[in-house]
């Protein structure tokens, strides 16, 4: 399948308080694998027939703890969404799935991620939404093949990314909605296939300027943050097309920008910018639609 299927439409809800992705029909779940396969949304159902369970989704069911010895058998399964099933840490068993290509868990509040989740190896679409999680294993970058990785929601006072994280090398798509992180590792800029990268309400006060070396990167958004001031690194990007900034404190943008040749949308409402910085920037970036407010 062509990776533009699987690359998100995102837009920021203050009514859910969630960065929202596409409509069920097109998510990775339904579009991962084996396209139209049965969603199975009864474990215990789908441990009768095993060998036909390829997606599954279980909800607002609590994790039977009797029927993980079984789960094992699940050896077809590409696609599985957990949400609501009152577990905090995920079972060992479900990380013995070799030809998952799709997980996603939801209102699980997660503590950690297990080293042992990087044996998921054919793995290119994760989801963690409403997690408690203070870090990922430095394991987590031998996720060679992950594609899409995106966090929203997460409830610990602080989360930190393992230096290593550049090192997934396959990743197209990056999203950390309300996750509260000061800092991101340099490795970042080893990301070489890096298009979409959103970092919102996440108290992030500066961006390496390693960012600079994601060559491919063509939208980037930072709403929310308490960003001062951009690093010389961001104006390396040639092919960034939008880039946002809404709610930051930064009051003065380089001159640098300019070089930001295919830059074609910028949002900078809700930062001090003054009336004359304004008219540079307008000046220096002719073609760029502007948002200041």
């Amino acid at each position: 399948m062509r990776r533009s299927i699987f690359v998100f439409i995102l837009t920021l809800s203050f009514v859910t308080g969630k960065l929202l992705s596409q409509t069920p029909a097109d998510s990775p779940f339904y579009l991962a694998g084996i396209s139209d396969a049965t969603v199975f949304t009864d474990l215990k159902i789908a441990l009768k027939e095993p060998e036909k369970v390829y997606k599954m989704q279980l909800f607002n069911t609590p994790f039977d703890p009797k029927l993980a010895p079984k789960i094992p058998k699940l050896n077809n399964l590409q696609c599985l969404q957990l949400e609501n099933n009152s577990i905090t840490t995920l079972p060992s068993e479900f990380l013995g799935f070799n030809g998952l290509l799709f997980f996603s868990s939801a209102k699980n509040e997660l503590h950690q991620i297990p080293k042992d989740f990087a044996g998921l190896q054919n793995l290119m679409f994760l989801e963690l939404y409403d997690t408690k999680l203070d870090s990922l294993p430095h394991t987590f970058a031998y996720l060679s093949r992950l594609q899409s990785f995106q966090i929203q929601n997460n409830h610990s006072d602080t989360f930190k990314l393992p230096i290593n994280f550049g090192e997934l090398s396959s990743l197209n798509d990056l999203v950390l909605f309300n996750v509260k992180i000061d800092s991101l590792p340099p490795s970042i800029g080893q990301l070489k296939k890096l298009k979409s990268f959103y970092l919102v309400n996440s108290r992030l006060k500066s961006l390496p300027s390693s960012i600079g070396h994601c060559d491919q990167l063509e939208k980037l958004v930072l709403d929310g943050n308490q960003l001062t001031e951009l690093p010389k690194g961001l104006f390396k990007l040639k092919n960034l097309g939008y880039l946002s900034l809404k709610n930051n404190h930064i009051e003065h943008i380089s001159d640098y920008i300019c070089y930001l040749t295919n830059l074609a949308e910028i949002d900078l409402s809700g930062n001090p910018i003054s009336e004359h910085d304004r008219a540079i920037l307008q000046a220096l970036l002719p073609g760029c639609r502007i948002t200041w407010k």
